[in-house]
Formats: C-alpha cells, structure tokens, sequence
C-alpha cells in the first residue's frame, strides 16, 4: 500500500527518483550487462535478471509502501541507477536495507550520499524503523565512504554471494541524535 509517509518520487540536486515501471526496461538491460557497473552487484546479469529486478523492487512498493527509487539525470534524462530502503534477508536476519547502485558517471558526486540520506530520514522519522542495515564487499571503496558518510556503525563480517561483506547497523536512537 503506498502512502505519503515515503514520497513515490523524489528530486534531490538534479537527480529524479521515482518507483521502478517496464519503462526502465531498456535502460536497466543495459545496465545489468555493464561490467563496470554490475562489478559489486554479483556481476553481468541478463535481460530477463533485468525484468524480474523491476517486477520484485515494483511488489515491494506495493507490499512495504516503500522501496528503491529508479534514478534518471534531470539534465540529460539518463538512467542512473537506483537507491532506496527495502526489506532484506542479510546475515541470516530479516530487517530494512539502505541500498544504492549508480552508474559510473553519477558516482563519486555526491548523489549516493545525499539520497540515502534522505531514505534514511523518511525511514526513522516517517516510517519509524528502529534500524536500517547497510553491506558491501569489503573492497568496496566507494561505498565504504557512503556509508562512513552517513555515520553507519560496524556490525560483523559476513559472507553474502561467496565474497567477504561487512554489515554496518544505523538506529533510531543514533539517527535522533545525529
């Protein structure tokens, strides 16, 4: 059920975020048999990965009221990736992710940072989560630096899809003292 407690579309600093439809079929295809995007997402993944992604992020919407944003570049309209909060299984528990992937020339600008920042004010304040979790391979500096920026805690190691991961853990209580 979709509600106003997490906007269906967002605009932060030139970059449009709104619920995942077909419409982003083409461009997520491409996306998902980029290497240099999908090299910390699992690897290449098929057309038909494409669709099933856009199906799952769309039923979440629709199940949770909340959920990953597919992101477009106002200037020129590409796509850009997609970030959001979204319930997860990770480390044997089930909880709320913080969650972001963007196109190679949208990274390092600062857009990961801001819109998760957002998601995770609109998850403790709106949808009062007491936590929201957030992983990536350990070699993952890009996102080490996200998720540093947004004052995650360190959790634990863990495996996820065969490589090493670190789980990180931002509360309530940590966010309404930030």
């Amino acid at each position: 059920m979709l509600g106003q407690r997490y906007p269906t579309i967002l605009e932060i600093e030139g970059v449009l975020g709104d619920v995942p439809h077909d419409g982003y079929l083409p461009d997520l295809t491409t996306v998902f048999a980029d290497p240099a995007v999908m090299t910390t997402l699992g690897g290449v993944r098929s057309s038909d990965a494409a669709s099933s992604f856009i199906a799952r992020a769309r039923a979440h919407w629709r199940d949770a009221g909340f959920g990953l944003w597919f992101l477009r570049d106002m200037r020129d309209g590409s796509f850009s990736g997609w970030a959001g909060i979204r319930r997860c299984e990770v480390a044997g528990e089930r909880t709320v992710e913080l969650a972001y992937a963007l196109t190679p020339r949208m990274r390092c600008r600062g857009h990961a940072t801001r819109i998760g920042a957002a998601a995770l004010q609109l998850g403790f304040e709106n949808l009062g989560l007491p936590e929201i979790v957030a992983f990536t391979t350990v070699a993952n500096t890009h996102s080490l630096a996200v998720i540093d920026r947004l004052a995650f805690a360190y959790d634990k190691p863990f495996e996820h899809a065969g490589l090493p991961h670190a789980l990180y853990r931002r509360t309530a209580a940590m966010h309404a003292g930030a």
